[in-house]
């Protein structure tokens, strides 16, 4: 996720243009951000059955519950699960790599075991980047994180795919860790993200998948609502 952060722009530039999730503070760059695939090696969990088993067509998504957040914080999935068993598995997957990402944030901990687990190479250095941003910053999340207009291309012979997406972040804020302020400010254009990522298939036969690499365009205006 992107949005503001209150880091001078050298740091930014240094950890691959992202910049923390939520309002509270400007870092003023537009553009896009992008990591893409790199031969990595990793060791790392399977991910859960929760994508291996998706619910019926139209039905809500599910995230993995070990990546249960605060009462406080949400991410809001505005996604119904296609009739294609593969594309839900895909769709499953991206809900669990973003949600990874802030449960890292949460725990204040860039060796948590979830972020690894849906995420490998690119995606991977991008997701502790992420949460590393926050821990350096002292800060974590608290409100809603809305996600909507999902659109999955599969690839390979289906054994990799491509999904692009949209967030709001108008209602999504930081928080001090130390004294639990959350850090409100309005409506903004840096709120609206657009995203794509690319997965694989983690196993052959299956529906589990991984994400690899993730580009992000933030002030994407054709994401307002």
């Amino acid at each position: 996720m992107r949005a503001r952060s209150a880091l001078p722009a050298a740091a930014l530039m240094a950890t691959a243009a992202l910049t923390l999730s939520a309002c509270g503070g400007g870092s003023g760059g537009d553009g896009d951000s992008t990591i893409s695939p790199v031969a990595t090696a990793t060791t790392s969990a399977a991910p859960t059955a929760t994508s291996a088993a998706p619910s019926a067509a139209g039905a809500p998504l599910t995230v993995d519950p070990a990546l249960a957040l605060p009462a406080d914080l949400k991410l809001d999935f505005d996604w119904k699960l296609p009739a294609d068993a593969t594309q839900a598995g895909v769709l499953t997957a991206s809900a669990d790599f973003m949600q990874s990402m802030v449960h890292g944030v949460v725990r204040q901990n860039v060796k948590d075991a979830t972020l690894n687990t849906y995420a490998q190479g690119a995606a991977y250095t991008y997701a502790k980047q992420y949460v590393q941003l926050h821990i350096d910053a002292k800060k974590t999340l608290t409100g809603t994180d809305h996600f909507y207009r999902p659109v999955v291309k599969l690839l390979a012979k289906n054994s990799a795919a491509q999904v692009t997406f949209c967030e709001d972040q108008s209602k999504l804020y930081s928080k001090e860790v130390a004294t639990g302020k959350a850090h409100v400010t309005g409506a903004d254009d840096r709120n609206y993200v657009s995203y794509q990522l690319v997965l694989s298939l983690f196993r052959p036969g299956t529906q589990l998948w991984r994400a690899q690499a993730i580009t992000t365009k933030e002030r994407a205006l054709e994401c307002k609502q």
